[in-house]
């Protein structure tokens, strides 16, 4: 008995198949301890084999979708994606996609190679389930998690109501928005004896404020304010003031939970007028100022930086082509702190639209034309830039009979793109166009636009990665001409249009939103 445990010790440790020890040695083995061993063996010959082919694993869970389960506010042409693969090399993966708007799902696309999906159009404000199953070429399968996200809700402008009550006319309203969805709008208005910068606040959830004056420096009318908001609520006012000789670039900062502070000048060249300023803050409260100024001899665009913590620096040229005056610049500024400014300039012939780039830490660059449609000439330029650096710049055109609504793209690490028409209603002229970026990139541009009668208030959306919609009328008070429209834009869409509108005794300033129904 001892002879014959040894000898199955030795079978086992070595891997010696039984029939090899029972041929050699001619041991006979009670049936019991013959069938365990003849197990064994067979478990050793499977080892042998499966070291000789390489044991199969299942592919990798499917993992990491893109939208992030549980996004919400995706766009409805929402393509969905993860992330795939096989521990084995040289093992090949297809996967199964299961997609649908309830439970149980269905299977959309089988045996596919890729780790995208495009579901095609999705409905507005929907939630949609999806599920991935991969396959490896030996048959084995890995199933990943049920994800869900959902579709942004369908957007439409609400009814326009009246944010200011003074008895005397009010005028070129601006508005800008906070990511906490406040709002600030300043407008100019008359008292009687001299045109003051007024102020009213949205606070989201609870409505319009009351209206403050922000300025208080009697000696001349004060006009065309600016505005612009930071991500803490913090704000910037901007406008030109009449000293008795000469106007001059003025400045006002709303802080949050304090409110508007003292007025104060931002440049002292006096060789000659200084003009409609613009204002653009980012996301620290740093912020870029641009105007155009006479120099005696032609208009010039001019700019200054306010630097958080420390208050305006020292105004600066920023264009030098002396071929013709330059007018009414706009600018606008990423996270990063990069500006974008644009404004037209006479060439001699006719005016065109230019732009200049600061870049954070490094200063402005060098001037460039944008547009190169010589059918006559551009003006009223305006630009927003998105979280991303991308941006778009919007104008009125002449093309020889009519004036149109023209808008061009500058791409971050690519720079500006092909000028394309945004509108094409031809009953009578566009112009004063105003546009707002959100941070998917999505913008809206408003405009003012003759009907034969009187002027209206029209719009059209760039959708990111899709392009401009049609233009729609979002005003629809005849009872007289609106003029100078603005328009803000909230992270989530979300978007708000001021403007001056005439109610046959006077003028007074209209609201409408764009948002969720």
């Amino acid at each position: 008995m001892k002879k014959i445990i040894t000898i199955l010790i030795i079978l086992i440790l070595t891997g010696i198949p039984f029939y090899v020890c029972h041929a050699k040695f001619g041991i006979g083995i009670p049936s019991v301890i013959k069938k365990r061993v003849e197990d064994l063996d067979e478990k050793v010959k499977e080892k042998k084999e499966a070291e000789q082919v390489g044991e199969n694993h299942s592919p990798n869970v499917p993992s990491n979708p893109v939208p992030t389960d549980g996004a919400t506010g995706c766009s409805i042409a929402q393509d969905i994606s993860w992330r795939g693969g096989d521990p084995d090399v040289g093992d090949s993966v297809v996967y199964d996609v299961y997609f649908g708007d309830s439970v149980p799902l269905s299977l959309v696309s089988a045996d596919q190679t890729g780790t995208t999906y495009d579901p095609g159009a999705l409905d507005n404000k929907k939630s949609y389930y999806w599920e991935i199953v991969a396959k490896d070429n030996h048959g084995a399968s890995a199933i990943g998690e049920e994800w869900s996200f959902e579709t942004v809700g369908i957007r439409s402008w609400k009814t326009a109501e009246l944010i200011e009550t003074g008895d005397l006319s009010a005028s070129s309203p601006q508005i800008a928005i906070g990511q906490d969805n406040n709002a600030l709008a300043v407008w100019y208005q008359y008292d009687g004896t001299r045109y003051n910068i007024w102020a009213n606040r949205y606070v989201s959830g609870s409505g319009w404020q009351t209206t403050e004056l922000i300025e208080t420096d009697n000696l001349g009318n004060a006009l065309f304010p600016q505005v612009a908001i930071d991500q803490d609520g913090n704000a910037l006012a901007v406008w030109y003031q009449d000293d008795g000789t000469r106007t001059n670039i003025w400045a006002n900062r709303y802080v949050s939970g304090s409110g508007w502070q003292t007025a104060e000048l931002i440049e002292t060249d006096n060789a000659g007028n200084a003009y409609e300023p613009q204002v653009a803050i980012d996301q620290d409260g740093n912020a870029v100022a641009v105007w155009y100024q006479d120099d005696s001899t032609r208009c010039n665009i001019w700019a200054n930086r306010y630097v958080s913590g420390s208050g305006w620096q020292t105004a600066e040229l920023i264009e030098t082509d002396n071929v013709g005056n330059a007018y009414k610049p706009q600018v606008a500024i990423d996270q990063d702190g990069n500006a974008l400014t644009v404004w037209y300039q006479d060439d001699g012939t006719r005016t065109n639209i230019w732009a200049n780039r600061y870049i954070s830490g490094f200063g402005w660059r060098t001037a460039e034309q944008i547009e190169t449609d010589n059918a006559g000439s551009a003006y009223y330029s305006q630009i927003a830039i998105g979280q991303d650096g991308n941006a778009v710049a919007v104008w009125s055109q002449w093309d020889g009979t009519m004036h149109n609504i023209w808008a061009n793209r500058y791409v971050s690490g690519s720079g500006w793109q092909t000028a394309e028409l945004i509108e094409t209603d031809n009953a009578g002229n566009a112009y004063e166009p105003q546009v707002a970026i959100d941070q998917d990139g999505n913008a809206v541009a408003v405009w003012v636009q003759s009907d034969g009668t009187m002027h209206n208030i029209w719009a059209n959306r760039y959708v990111s990665g899709v392009g401009w919609q049609t233009a729609e009328l979002i005003e629809t008070d005849n009872a007289g001409s609106a003029y100078y429209s603005q328009i803000a834009i909230g992270q989530d869409g979300n978007a708000v249009a001021v403007w001056r509108q005439s109610d046959g005794i006077r003028d007074n300033i209209w609201a409408n939103r764009y948002d969720d129904q």
